[in-house]
Formats: C-alpha cells, sequence, structure tokens
C-alpha cells in the first residue's frame, strides 16, 4: 500500500511541471478595427496575423474582427487600456483625448502629403509620441499607417466652393470632441454617429454629409448615397497599429521583435495599398457619375486655422512641436 502510494505521489509530482509550463498554454491576440473586411488596413492585420501564427505555430493566436464587428469605433482604445482587448487602431483624436499637448496631430492641413506624415512618425518626432503614449496611457504604437486623406462627401448637390457654403450642413463625424471641432471649423454643423450607421443617415437624410478618404466612402459603399465629393483634402490621416502596453510586456523578447517587424511590414504594404485605392475610387465615382468638386482649399486651411486659434487648441499644443513637423522634408 505504502510503495503504491509512494509511486502515485512520484508520479504525480512528475507530471505536474509539464501540465504547467508556459510553453503549452496559447496566446491569443484579438484586434478590433472598424476598417470594413476588404479596407487596406483589415488586410494589414491579416498579414500580421499570418506571420505571427506561422513564426509562433501553437503559441500565438491572433483574430481580426473587422467593421466594428468586436467593439464600437470609439471604445476600442478604452478596452485596451482595461484589459478588455489586445490590439486595435486607434487614430490621433483618441489619443488626443488622453494627452492634449499631442492635439497637434489631430490638426487640419498639418501633413503635406502621406510621405510627409510616414517621414514624421518614424523620426525622432515619432518615437517621442511613442514613448509617452506608452508611459502615460499604457499602448504601445508598433507602427504607424496611413488611414487616407479625409475629404468632405454631400448627399444633395448644393454649391461648395469654401466653408461658407457648408454653412448649416449637418455633417457626420466620428465620436470625439476633436473631431466635432473639426467640422465645425470646416464651417458645418457636427453631428457625432459611428460609422457603421453613416450609410442610414445619409439615405434618409439625417446628416447631409460625411468625410472619409475616398477609399473608405467607396468601401463603406456611402457613394450611393452621395451626390458629390468636396475634395478639401483637409486631413492626411494616420492611423496606428497598437497594441496594450501590460499585454505586450507579457510578451517574449522574440515575440515582441517579431510582432514590431510584422507590423512595419504590414504598414508598408498597407500604405501603398491606400495611396492605390484612393486614386481607384475617384474613377468609381466618376463613372457613377458622382461630381468630382476641386474647392478653393487656402479657403478651408485659412478658415480652420482661425477656428483653432479662437477656440485656443494651439495653447494646448507641446511646445515648438508645429514648427518641428513643418520641418521635416
Amino acid at each position: 500500500m505504502r510503495q503504491t502510494l509512494a509511486w502515485a505521489v512520484a508520479a504525480l509530482l512528475m507530471a505536474t511541471p509539464i501540465a504547467l509550463t508556459p510553453a503549452t498554454a496559447q496566446t491569443e491576440i484579438r484586434i478590433s478595427t472598424a476598417a470594413p473586411g476588404n479596407a487596406p488596413l483589415t488586410e494589414a492585420f491579416n498579414m500580421i496575423k499570418a506571420r505571427m501564427e506561422a513564426k509562433f505555430p501553437g503559441a500565438i493566436r491572433v483574430s481580426v474582427h473587422a467593421a466594428s464587428a468586436l467593439f464600437r469605433q470609439g471604445t476600442e482604445l478604452p478596452a485596451m487600456q482595461r484589459g478588455n482587448l489586445e490590439m486595435a487602431s486607434p487614430v490621433t483624436f483618441e489619443i488626443e483625448a488622453q494627452l492634449p499637448e499631442y492635439g497637434v496631430f489631430s490638426a487640419a492641413y498639418l501633413f503635406r502629403d502621406p510621405d510627409h506624415l510616414i517621414k514624421t512618425f518614424r523620426s525622432d518626432i515619432g518615437k517621442e509620441f511613442s514613448d509617452d503614449v506608452a508611459a502615460k496611457m499604457g499602448i504601445v504604437i508598433l507602427d504607424t499607417a496611413y488611414l487616407g486623406t479625409r475629404t468632405v462627401n454631400l448627399r444633395s448637390d448644393k454649391p461648395v466652393n469654401g466653408p461658407g457654403d457648408l454653412a448649416g450642413v449637418k455633417m457626420r463625424m466620428p465620436p470625439g470632441p476633436a473631431f466635432q471641432m473639426l467640422a465645425q471649423a470646416l464651417g458645418a454643423t457636427s453631428v457625432s454617429m459611428p460609422i457603421t450607421e453613416v450609410y442610414l443617415g445619409l439615405k434618409t437624410g439625417a446628416i447631409d454629409a460625411q468625410d472619409n478618404p475616398t477609399n473608405m466612402t467607396r468601401d463603406w459603399k456611402f457613394h450611393e448615397v452621395t451626390n458629390q465629393v468636396i475634395l478639401t483634402r483637409h486631413l492626411v490621416q494616420p492611423v496606428f497599429i497598437a497594441i496594450a502596453k501590460p499585454f505586450f510586456d507579457k510578451l517574449s523578447t522574440e515575440q515582441q521583435a517579431e510582432l514590431r517587424a510584422a507590423a512595419r511590414e504590414a504598414s508598408d504594404v498597407q500604405i501603398a495599398r491606400t495611396l492605390k485605392d484612393e486614386k481607384d475610387a475617384v474613377d468609381t465615382f466618376r463613372a457613377a457619375n458622382i461630381k468630382i468638386i476641386e474647392p478653393d482649399v487656402g479657403a478651408f486651411r485659412s478658415a480652420v486655422m482661425d477656428q483653432y486659434r479662437k477656440a485656443n487648441l494651439m495653447d494646448k499644443w507641446k511646445p515648438g512641436l508645429l514648427a518641428r513637423i513643418e520641418a521635416v522634408k
């Protein structure tokens, strides 16, 4: 009896370390994005999924949830901070809400073009920004991609050449005060609305306009309820491939390095495809007889800057940061 019991205890002690070995546990990374399933950003996340699962078979599992299927737009970042989500694609407006000193990154007409945007975030400016976001918000920015250049789209045939022509226009903006301020600066009346409700809002007249990059307007099929596209080109917009810091810190050094490399590779592909998609989308609009309008961009830029000054927004920005961004070549 004693010998049998001794063997049983020995067997249990031998088995226990194997059962508790961390290497046998699968790590799940859930990625949430508001981008539709066919968008370049979603493709970038699918690339990350494929690379991580191939590099760490059985140890890493990645799931991509597009079109706000897992978390509503605007709720992903706090979900990461609460530990309820691993990865997402926050934008500058969401970060500005917690770090107003970086509100300059949300300013209209800040970046000259996508190249200027990417060079800025891959410079010392971007490193300082990422370090602060990690330290103060608990979010690790793995890399920066290009969401697109936002432009105004109207459901009606209202002539628009400058900001005064948007007076009284109800324009949908994503949730958040900075986005609302942007609509007002453009001369419109802002209406906060998740992107999943925009199509019906345009169709029913609940809103008169929305602003999105041309490819996103096409991918969400907003062009089906759009009469004209006003190429204000008011926001060359970055989007971040980000992960909750507490979760990232638990990954092995090798896994962290691979995830950063995967994010850079995916961002490069996403940027190239987005640039092409924006041009292709304009061709789609023309084929659908949607009016393409080239407005007085200078007038829009001046109106936006005047609004920022009146609202004292620039006073909150990190001193000298605007000049440093403008100096990036």
